[in-house]
């Protein structure tokens, strides 16, 4: 068997196909290094810092060792591009037509050059870090990772809500977690115009006391008349709650207990009524009496 094409001559000159494939495994192999070393190198600073007992924010953790991959590769990329010939005359002609280049290569990549920058506006101002609970689109999730391209949003029916870098900063993003975790939860109740305001008024805010996902030591519930509608007055019961999370379960457990206790204390929260009359059931249309001058 002749393994002549495996010379060394041929395995070290990058001119030849194999000599091309050998230096490319070769970059692959010292990029895969580089990256593996310097992530470490940053994941050993993020614990240094947390031994300082100094704030380390994922975000900009997570965004650093990715950026820093991509540069390790595009790096390796240009180093393997100049060592082969082919490629280096290519690279010629291109550096040549370097402004056509930018323009093709601008329009080819309009999409994922845009979602790079705003990847790095969303790492340096940062309206919302990874772990943060935030309302996006129109859901309600938790940020799991923030790449170089999209924000990935676990939501509470543990669906993948995956978003777009640059659609991002076109939107408006509810932050539950970036300052004060803590909301005020507002539940609107409505009773009948017959009720006695100031009981109803008393057993909301002796549930709301009662909650067990209220706040501790914040202010206490109040409840105030918000509306006359059409058949309710509206009531509605503002409770200090530490997070969004436990929001929802005060939601449900004052929804759920509030009923019950008007049952119990004979307080109705009303619903609509409607009276049906079909037609049949009118009375026929008056008929007028002719006049005196149309009788002669």
């Amino acid at each position: 068997m002749n393994w002549g094409w495996l010379s060394a001559e041929k395995l070290f000159d990058p001119s030849t196909n194999v000599g091309a494939m050998a230096l490319a495994l070769l970059v692959i192999i010292i990029a895969w290094i580089a990256c593996v070393i310097t992530t470490r190198l940053v994941k050993r600073a993020e614990w240094v810092m947390g031994r300082l007992r100094r704030k380390v924010d994922q975000t900009i953790v997570s965004y650093i060792v990715r950026f820093k991959n991509l540069l390790i590769c595009l790096g390796g990329l240009l180093i393997y591009a100049s060592l082969v010939p082919g490629l280096r005359a290519l690279m010629g002609t291109m550096i040549a037509g370097a402004g056509i280049t930018a323009l093709i290569v601008g329009f080819a990549a309009k999409s994922t050059l845009a979602n790079l920058i705003s990847g790095l506006s969303l790492a340096v101002y940062r309206p919302f870090r990874i772990g943060d609970k935030v309302t996006i689109e129109g859901e309600y999730g938790t940020v799991e990772d923030i790449t170089l391209r999209h924000a990935i949003v676990r939501t509470w029916e543990n669906k993948m809500l995956i978003i777009p870098n640059e659609k991002i900063d076109n939107m408006s993003v509810i932050n539950y977690s970036i300052i004060d975790p803590s909301i005020l939860l507002r539940l609107e109740v409505g009773v009948s115009y017959d009720t006695n305001i100031d009981l109803a008024r008393r057993l909301m805010l002796e549930e709301a006391n009662n909650c067990p996902h209220r706040l501790e030591g914040a202010e206490e519930p109040w409840v105030r008349v918000v509306a006359h509608s059409d058949f309710t007055i509206e009531l509605r019961v503002y409770v200090w709650v530490p997070d969004v999370n436990e929001g929802w379960r005060a939601r449900f457990w004052l929804l759920e207990n509030i009923k019950k206790r008007f049952d119990r204390e004979g307080v109705e929260i009303p619903f609509p009524y409607r009276t049906l009359v079909y037609k049949r059931d009118l009375p026929s249309p008056r008929q007028e009496e002719p006049t005196s001058s149309e009788s002669a």
